[in-house]
């Protein structure tokens, strides 16, 4: 939210961000213009500029805004239970990486990936790096607690989340319909972990 706005102006500033978050996406970015923003926030150009002084300071903020939607509560690595934590862990991970957010941001990032290649490495130190390096971290500790055994716990950490990750992802990134139920992801998951844990305290 911007500081210091009244409320009318913070509703035109998030009707100015819808507006542009739905036509990025649509369009891209190289195609989408400041009119046109303006035209479909139902506000003047000027006020777009009031509140963005740019087309990139409005398509950063509109990415950084949808990260922090989605972003991933890492508190969520809780407990002694070991396989009930990974299994809670990596539900809310898959749910939060299948979020129309998560996949909003993904699109958005590639879509520009050439022009603003810095929006793509701060989405990835602020989702994928972060998570990968919280779930080492809690693996490296559980070697050193004695309850798994593993040679390298940040490749076991990515192994791990691609496993969860799922050949299904991809179909969501690329706008088709997910088709796998709550009770099919956990039930995914649970298998996931059995395979994982398995490997680690053999």
């Amino acid at each position: 939210m911007g500081q210091g706005l009244s409320p009318r102006s913070e509703q035109k500033r998030q009707q100015i961000v819808q507006a542009a978050s739905e036509l990025f996406m649509q369009q891209g970015y190289l195609t989408t213009s400041m009119d046109e923003i303006a035209q479909q926030a139902g506000v003047s150009k000027q006020t777009v500029y009031a509140h963005f002084g740019s087309k990139d300071e409005l398509f950063t903020y509109c990415v950084e805004s949808k990260c922090v939607a989605a972003e991933l509560q890492l508190d969520t690595l809780k407990g002694r239970d070991m396989r009930n934590v990974l299994t809670e862990f990596l539900l809310h991970f898959v749910d939060m990486i299948y979020s129309p957010e998560a996949i909003y941001v993904y699109r958005l990032c590639v879509s520009a990936a050439e022009t603003h290649p810095q929006l793509s490495q701060r989405y990835f130190e602020a989702g994928p790096d972060r998570v990968h390096h919280h779930l080492a971290n809690y693996l490296q500790q559980a070697c050193i607690d004695g309850w798994i055994q593993l040679a390298e716990p940040e490749f076991a950490a990515e192994q791990l989340l691609l496993m969860a990750r799922g050949l299904e992802h991809m179909r969501c990134e690329l706008g088709l319909p997910c088709r796998e139920t709550p009770q099919q992801r956990r039930l995914r998951i649970e298998q996931v972990l059995d395979l994982f844990l398995q490997g680690a305290q053999g």
